[in-house]
């Protein structure tokens, strides 16, 4: 499907269950086939892409936004059709666990097997003031939009100083 929006369309929204790695490895090189078997280079081709984004104004703010995060990772996890994504960092088995577990029903436990790697890979995750930072490290070469993907309560203001920093790069 990937290729095909390459092929056809203007733009691409990336889902939110994808890595940097993933990203590039697999996204971008199949948007490129797609350009290519229409005639097209990437050039005027935008991406846009939703980042899961822990933040807090304290370290307990931070853990619950993490909490949150590892809990909508491993929803999305779950799915037998996201297993791609956790096979090329070679997390296959999680998907077969959390897939088990989804279907206990246990849907906040299974957010304790999303572990700090796991998170990271996923997240951007710190300070609000270093957000920006990683967000371009990562994804400033490639993406023409982002978002945030914040799965938990959190203070609207906690976002100016993200948004501001973004801006200003």
């Amino acid at each position: 499907m990937t290729e095909v929006a390459g092929e056809v369309c203007d733009g691409f929204l990336c889902h939110g269950f994808t890595t940097e790695r993933y990203l590039r490895e697999v996204t971008i090189p199949a948007l490129e086939r797609g350009r290519a078997k229409a005639g097209k280079t990437m050039e005027g081709f935008q991406i846009a892409g939703p980042s899961f984004v822990v933040t807090g104004g304290n370290e307990e703010q931070i853990a619950k936004a993490a909490e949150g995060t590892r809990q909508q990772i491993a929803f999305y996890g779950s799915t037998p059709a996201y297993r791609g994504v956790l096979d090329l960092h070679g997390w296959g088995g999680l998907q077969d666990d959390l897939n088990k577990m989804s279907k206990e029903g246990k849907w906040v436990e299974m957010g304790a097997l999303i572990d700090d790697e796991i998170l990271n890979t996923f997240a951007v995750v710190g300070e609000p003031e270093q957000i920006a930072a990683e967000l371009k490290r990562r994804y400033g070469d490639v993406i023409n939009r982002i978002s945030f993907y914040a799965p938990y309560k959190s203070d609207p203001e906690r976002w100016s100083p993200v948004i501001d920093a973004l801006r200003a790069a």
